[in-house]
């Protein structure tokens, strides 16, 4: 009896700690007392801030957040701190950060 081993080679985007990964962020910044320290909350839900904050501090209410990922929604709210009282949530805003489409035409060779 023969046997025949037939091998199938496609080549796909490298996928490891040493891949490349595409870099997302979301840039917010609002209004506020001079003199004010800020903080930004973050979830994933809506009105589903939850403390600590992302970032606490901030000496002005400019701040980016790199850690985001693609497919996911976000929900953020910051605050201002003046004399150590925290104010309340200001309005929220909504991001969301996109899947890259699919790759096409994916082929492959049998040899």
């Amino acid at each position: 009896m023969k046997y025949h081993i037939l091998w199938l080679l496609v080549l796909l985007p490298s996928i490891g700690a040493a891949a490349q990964t595409a870099q997302h962020g979301v840039t917010l910044s609002c209004t506020g007392i001079a003199g004010a320290t800020f903080n930004i909350y973050r979830a994933t839900t809506s009105k589903g801030e939850v403390k600590p904050p992302l970032a606490s501090g901030l000496p002005s209410c400019a701040f980016t957040d790199t850690t985001v990922v693609s497919g996911t929604t976000y929900f953020y709210t910051a605050t201002q701190v003046v004399g150590g009282i925290e104010s309340a949530p200001s309005n929220e805003i909504t991001a969301q950060i996109s899947i890259p489409s699919a790759p096409t035409n994916l082929t492959g060779v049998v040899f």
